[in-house]
């Protein structure tokens, strides 16, 4: 590559939103797409959720380019540019590969049962499930699974990559290569914010998955996996799974995910997420999804740093539970829109301290990612006092990041999981800004 891999991917997604403007552009795309043998269901994904692109292959990445670039003559997507001859030559003979038996929507799904409206049964070959994933019609969206870890990838950027029990996916493929496998059941999600995602045909019990849809893997991932070693091991493996497709949105996809046990347990903290059975775990998602901090709550007990990581999600949803009286749903919107707003300020005014780079902050202490409960207790008394957020950096100024007694408190052992020491953070900073002890 000509240029960092993470400056490509910006320079992409840049010119996509403003493709997707137009639905005349938005087709034009799809034919050159086409043309480089690039699925549509990639780019639909990528403005869906822009963090998907960071896990497209290189040949891919060089397909939309260079189909992005045809239409829109954007000079900072001009190939030559961002990628080697070499990197372009190898990637048109990739593209140029016919997929063996590589198929396209829409698909029909024959003997479909509807349970409701947005929910289907009927059965699948693990065959024709692998050929879908192969096709790239079937994606992993982080947002619904069980979050993500990070590694560095070849051009010493952070990627996300879907969380794997690599054991459990080994004993699933060896038991489909021996056909010794019994079926279960693989969930599907079908959505677009475009179409219609699925047609169903009562007469003939066929559900068809429209062109344009977006299907993601809401439960099975690992046996999905599973069965790909399987085939590579015994291609005539022979088994037939149950298949549900829903057509969820975005927010019941989550919450179905967050009910459902598999036999790789989810994480705790990443469980309470997405079941949001709190009134202030319903704020916290959507401060995932508006606020300024938003892609960088982290799911897990822990914080990733090098991903820029400032907070998990646990930490914020237990202390605005405790600090935020929120009983309907009123509360949790008029909540969510005030933090969304203050924590726009507080990056905006500390911005070496809360810079993606952790070496470029300037205080260490002040991006603790326990700090966040001592944020929250403020946000709720600058609410109170009717402060303007403009004077947020009068307020930060009461607190004292090199007193002992906070450092020890940050730096207690199991705090993450600790509610008592949660709650002696809460009542620090309570006695700081309401003098209360």
């Amino acid at each position: 590559m000509q240029i960092d891999r993470k400056e490509i991917e910006i320079r992409i997604i840049k010119s996509l939103n403003l493709v997707k403007k137009s639905r005349k552009s938005l087709n034009e795309l799809n034919v050159f797409l086409s043309e480089l043998n690039v699925p549509y269901g990639m780019v639909e994904s990528i403005l869906a959720n822009e963090e998907i692109i960071s896990e497209v292959d290189i040949p891919l990445l060089v397909g939309i380019s260079i189909a992005v670039y045809k239409l829109t003559k954007d000079r900072d997507l001009h190939t030559e540019t961002l990628f080697g001859d070499r990197e372009v030559r190898d990637a048109l003979d990739i593209l140029g590969q016919t997929i063996s038996e590589k198929i396209y929507l829409p698909i029909p799904l024959n003997d479909v049962i509807k349970i409701k409206y947005d929910s289907f049964v009927t059965k699948i070959s693990i065959k024709e499930l692998v050929k879908m994933f192969e096709s790239q019609l079937i994606i992993y969206d982080y947002e619904t699974q069980r979050g993500a870890k990070y590694k560095t990838n070849a051009s010493g950027g952070i990627v996300k990559t879907p969380i794997v029990n690599k054991a459990s996916v080994k004993r699933i493929s060896k038991k489909m290569a021996d056909n010794d496998y019994l079926e279960d059941m693989i969930v599907l999600n079908v959505y677009s914010t475009e179409i219609e995602p699925v047609t169903y045909h009562e007469e003939t019990r066929t559900l068809t998955i429209n062109d344009g849809a977006i299907i993601s893997i809401l439960d099975g991932f690992h046996r999905l996996q599973g069965a790909l070693a399987a085939l590579e091991i015994n291609p005539n493996a022979d088994l037939v799974e149950i298949l549900s497709v829903r057509t969820y949105d975005h927010e019941t996809a989550q919450k179905f995910f967050g009910q459902i046990n598999t036999i790789n347990v989810l994480k705790t903290e990443r469980r309470k997420e997405l079941a949001q059975e709190r009134m202030s775990d319903k704020v916290v998602a959507n401060l995932q999804r508006k606020s300024e901090i938003g892609k960088r709550i982290a799911s897990s007990s822990q914080v990733s740093i090098p991903a820029g990581e400032l907070t998990t999600f646990d930490i914020l949803s237990y202390t605005i539970d405790k600090v935020f009286p929120l009983k309907i749903q009123f509360d949790v919107l008029e909540t969510s829109d005030y933090l969304v707003d203050f924590f726009a300020y507080l990056v905006g005014k500390y911005p070496d301290e809360f810079s993606l780079k952790a070496k470029e902050s300037t205080n260490s202490v002040m991006r603790h990612p326990l700090m966040f409960i001592g944020y929250i207790v403020l946000s709720k008394y600058m609410q109170e006092q009717d402060i303007n957020l403009r004077d947020l950096n009068k307020m930060i100024n009461q607190i004292d990041f090199d007193d002992e007694k906070l450092i020890g408190m940050l730096s207690t052992k199991g705090i993450r999981g600790n509610n008592l020491a949660r709650n002696n953070l809460i009542s620090y900073f309570e006695s700081i800004f309401r003098g209360v002890k």
